[in-house]
């Protein structure tokens, strides 16, 4: 049986950025939608991996997958649902926050984890917010 509150959050660590670049597209595509090819084309991904991260978002209610033929082939255009159009858009600056991708990010619950993270203080160095 499965977990269903396992199933509504999106993937942690690296597999969150291709998910998170997939909705961007749907989302920019409106609703006039996106032929699935053009999304393996656009984030340069085999229909595979794709294929697999479309299902998953579609059973999340995220994306619609509606079947089109398109130059005689049968395919699937993407389409934005109501649930997607109402998430709320995380800033470019946010966006590059360590955290959101970190495998460990279940781990840091403390205060003091997060302060001693290399990771966390790489990027506020990187980012020129501890100088001083």
């Amino acid at each position: 049986m499965r977990n269903d509150s396992r199933e509504l959050k999106l993937s942690e660590g690296g597999g969150s950025q291709l998910e998170w670049r997939v909705l961007e597209a749907v989302a920019a595509a409106g609703e006039a939608g996106i032929l699935q090819k053009d999304i393996w084309r656009l984030l340069n991904i085999d229909s595979r991996k794709g294929s697999r991260i479309i299902k998953r978002l579609e059973r999340m209610g995220l994306v619609a997958r509606e079947e089109v033929v398109h130059r005689g082939r049968k395919m699937y255009l993407l389409k934005p649902t109501p649930k997607l159009k109402g998430m709320p858009k995380i800033p470019d600056e946010l966006d590059r926050i360590p955290c959101f991708y970190c495998p460990l990010l279940i781990s840091c619950g403390e205060l003091t984890k997060i302060i001693s993270c290399e990771r966390m203080e790489r990027w506020l160095l990187d980012s020129g917010s501890l100088e001083g």
